[in-house]
């Protein structure tokens, strides 16, 4: 009875730790659990590795609700869902960012891949046919924003975090010499803290330009903010630039 007990209770445990990084209507991730795997895998990735992020928002999703009301909308919203996980593979972090916004983190993922695989989720995407009972078949389509962290960029942003960061260890300091154990505390806090905690977010807001720049430029389309960048600047922009 006590093994059956603990069985029980594991299931248990697994279930509530599914519906908390679940979102319940699409079951892909949820936005917090998806910024939780994507901190991760920026923690994990290899020195010679880049890392994409994609931001897509399903265009004139409203207009969806407003013509044929919320569950239709909902059904659009998990067939999607399906089309991205499908078209996918493991690797992929994706998660409902928010109402029709999808995020899509891609580790180890060079930037002319990442385009190729934004732009074949667009025809997916594209050409899937949305069959409701009593509606006219109908397709929608998304808009992309993408951007890509070189491990040149990374490195440059660890570097530049870890200055200031001892910058600011050595102004709290005393002249007094530490203890061994709190200089190993230090030390293993410090290689923790390669990068900035906001840097998830900014490289979201990275893509989220670029997004709004594809539904400026007409909607059905992938922007990346690496290009826009380029176009703009002349060059590579960063991400902190006062680093």
């Amino acid at each position: 009875m006590f093994r059956a007990l603990l069985l029980v209770l594991d299931d248990s445990r697994f279930e509530t730790l599914r519906h908390a990084n679940q979102d319940e209507l699409t079951q892909l991730k949820n936005r917090r659990y998806g910024l939780k795997k994507m901190k991760y895998a920026l923690a994990t990735v290899r020195e010679y590795q880049d890392l994409s992020v994609m931001l897509l928002d399903l265009d004139w999703f409203k207009q969806i609700n407003d013509n044929y009301g919320h569950d239709v909308g909902d059904q659009v919203l998990i067939e999607i869902s399906q089309t991205l996980s499908q078209s996918l593979t493991d690797e992929s972090i994706v998660s409902r960012y928010g109402g029709e916004e999808f995020l899509v983190v891609m580790p180890d993922t060079k930037h002319d891949s990442a385009m190729m695989i934004a732009e074949q989720l667009r025809l997916n995407i594209a050409e899937h046919v949305m069959k409701i009972e009593g509606l006219a078949d109908f397709n929608v389509t998304a808009s992309f924003g993408l951007y890509t962290l070189t491990h040149e960029e990374r490195d440059c942003i660890a570097q530049g975090y870890k200055t200031i960061t001892q910058q600011k260890t050595v102004a709290r300091t005393s002249p007094l010499i530490k203890p061994i154990a709190t200089q190993r505390a230090e030390s293993k806090i410090a290689s923790m803290q390669k990068l900035p905690s906001d840097i998830c977010q900014r490289l979201i807001s990275t893509a989220d330009k670029a997004l709004y720049e594809a539904k400026h430029r007409g909607r059905n389309q992938v922007v990346s903010a690496n290009e826009m960048w380029a176009e703009k600047e002349g060059g590579k922009q960063l991400l902190y630039k006062s680093r």
